[in-house]
C-alpha cells in the first residue's frame, strides 16, 4: 500500500474510531513513516543497509523500517531485517521456510498482530499512537502484499500479468505494454523481491489485475476495503468510544475514495485524500482545526525529540515481537534477524 492508505485512510479510520485530530495524526504519521524511515546518510552505505539498525550516541536502537528497493536487493541482511517484518508479514503456512515466509491476509501471524494491537490500553501505554501506527502499517499491507514474500524468491515470480484499467473487463490495455515488459524482465533476471514483478499494481486501491497468482483477477478496491474494515475494528477496540464496525455510509465513502481517486502516484492520491478531509467529506462529527489543516510531514515525528524516541521504541518493540513469533513458529531467524534485545 502507498501513502494514500497508510496516512490518508488510517487518519480517516482513526477519526471515525473516536480519536481526536491530534492523536489521529500521530497514528497516521507513524503508519506512513514506517515506509519513509530509511537511512539517509550520504556516502556511507554500511551499517543500517547491512543490518537494519544503528545505535545513537545514547545507546538507543535506531531501527530502519523503510525500503529502498535497489539498495536492499544487494544487502541480504538489510533485506530480511526490513522487508520480512515490516512489509511482508509471513503467513507461516506451507511446508518449507520459503513457503512460510509468503505474506497472507488472515494468516496465523496477522491474526495475532490484530489481537496484539486491539489489546493496547491507551490509558496506560504512552506510546499507543506509535504502536498503533506501526502495527497497522504491517497489518494493512497483508492485504496488498498477499502471496508475495520479503526475500528474493522464485515464489514471487508473476506470470501472465494483465490489468483492467477501466474496470470493464478490458484486460491488458495498450498503455500497460511497458509494465508487462518490466514484469517479464524482472521475472527473467532474478528471483524477484516482494511484488517487484507485479510492478506497482498490488498497491493501487482502484486497480483490477490478474496473474498466475490471481488467475481469476484481484479487485484491489475490495481488498483495501476489507483491510480498512479490520483496521477500524482495531482502532475502535482501543478507543472504546465507537461501534466496533464501520457502518454502510462509511464503507460507501471509502469505496468512493478508493475508486474515484485514480492518480498514478500515491503521493498525488494522498493529496486528494487530504483535500477531502479538509472539506470534511468523511463527515467527522467533531470536525476541527486539526482536520482543516491536516498534512503529512515527516518532521512531525522526527522534529520532536520525544516523538522521535517513541516512534523508534515502537518500531523496535514490534520488531522483537515479530522475531519471537517467527522463531516460535519454526523460522529460526538465523540469517534473517538479529534481536533488538541482543544488540
Amino acid at each position: 500500500m502507498d501513502i494514500d492508505f497508510h496516512f490518508g485512510t488510517v487518519y480517516v479510520l482513526s477519526r471515525w474510531a473516536g480519536f481526536g485530530s491530534g492523536s489521529s495524526k500521530l497514528i497516521a504519521t507513524s503508519s506512513q513513516y514506517v515506509d519513509d524511515n530509511i537511512d539517509n546518510r550520504d556516502g556511507d552505505k554500511s551499517s543500517s543497509r547491512d543490518t537494519g539498525y544503528d545505535i545513537d550516541p545514547n545507546g538507543k536502537i535506531i531501527r530502519y523500517s523503510g525500503h529502498e528497493l535497489w539498495d536492499n536487493l544487494w544487502s541480504k541482511d538489510g533485506n530480511e531485517e526490513i522487508w520480512i517484518p515490516y512489509h511482508f508479514l509471513p503467513g507461516l503456512m506451507g511446508e518449507t521456510e520459503e513457503e512460510k515466509l509468503i505474506c497472507k491476509k488472515h494468516s496465523i501471524l496477522s491474526k495475532e498482530l490484530k489481537n496484539r494491537l486491539s489489546g493496547i490500553n491507551y490509558q496506560t501505554d504512552s506510546n499507543y499512537c506509535f504502536n498503533l501506527g506501526v502495527g497497522l502499517h504491517v497489518f494493512a499491507d497483508t492485504w496488498a502484499h498477499q502471496e508475495f514474500s520479503g526475500v528474493p524468491s522464485l515464489q514471487n515470480i508473476v506470470k501472465d500479468l494483465a490489468v483492467d484499467i477501466l474496470n470493464k473487463d478490458n484486460w491488458s490495455s495498450i498503455s500497460e505494454v511497458l509494465d508487462l515488459a518490466k514484469s517479464t524482465v524482472l521475472n527473467l533476471a532474478y528471483a524477484p523481491l516482494g511484488h517487484a514483478a507485479a510492478i506497482h499494481w498490488p498497491d493501487k486501491p482502484y486497480a483490477r489485475w490478474k496473474s498466475s497468482k490471481f488467475p481469476n483477477g484481484r479487485d484491489n478496491c475490495k481488498e483495501f476495503l476489507e483491510a480498512a474494515e479490520e483496521c477500524y475494528e482495531v482502532l475502535a477496540a482501543v478507543s472504546g468510544d465507537r461501534p466496533p464496525q464501520l457502518d454502510d455510509d462509511m464503507r460507501e465513502m471509502l469505496r468512493n475514495a478508493f475508486m474515484e481517486i485514480r492518480d498514478d502516484e500515491g503521493v498525488d492520491r494522498n493529496a486528494i485524500w487530504l483535500d477531502w478531509i479538509k472539506n470534511n467529506a468523511f463527515g467527522f462529527d467533531d470536525f476541527d482545526e486539526g482536520d482543516e489543516n491536516i498534512v503529512y510531514d515527516m518532521d512531525f515525528i522526527m522534529g520532536d525529540a520525544d516523538f522521535h524516541d517513541q516512534f523508534f521504541e515502537a518500531v523496535n518493540d514490534y520488531y522483537v515481537w515479530c522475531q519471537s513469533r517467527l522463531e516460535e513458529n519454526g523460522i529460526k531467524c538465523v540469517g534473517y534477524f538479529e534481536s533488538g534485545e541482543k544488540i
